[in-house]
């Protein structure tokens, strides 16, 4: 993987942990963070980006912990 790459999942996963997009958003950043952050392991060194897959990953994280109470409130008040 390049840093090109690297770069473009990145910026992605900021943007979507910032677009919440009713949770998917927040899942996106955190598969998007994760897969950045195991290349970046991966490569020895020569990718960075670290710091900005751990922003994915800590702000989608706190976005599908807003979101999943949401849900399950709103489905138990369907019954």
């Amino acid at each position: 993987m390049t840093q090109r790459q690297v770069d473009r999942m990145l910026k992605w996963g900021i943007v979507f942990s910032l677009l919440w997009l009713a949770g998917i958003g927040s899942i996106v950043a955190l598969l998007l963070g994760w897969k950045a952050i195991i290349a970046i392991k991966a490569s020895n060194g020569t990718l960075v980006g670290a710091g900005r897959g751990w922003w994915c990953l800590i702000v989608g994280g706190l976005g599908l912990l807003f979101w999943l109470p949401l849900v399950i409130v709103g489905i138990s008040n369907q019954f």
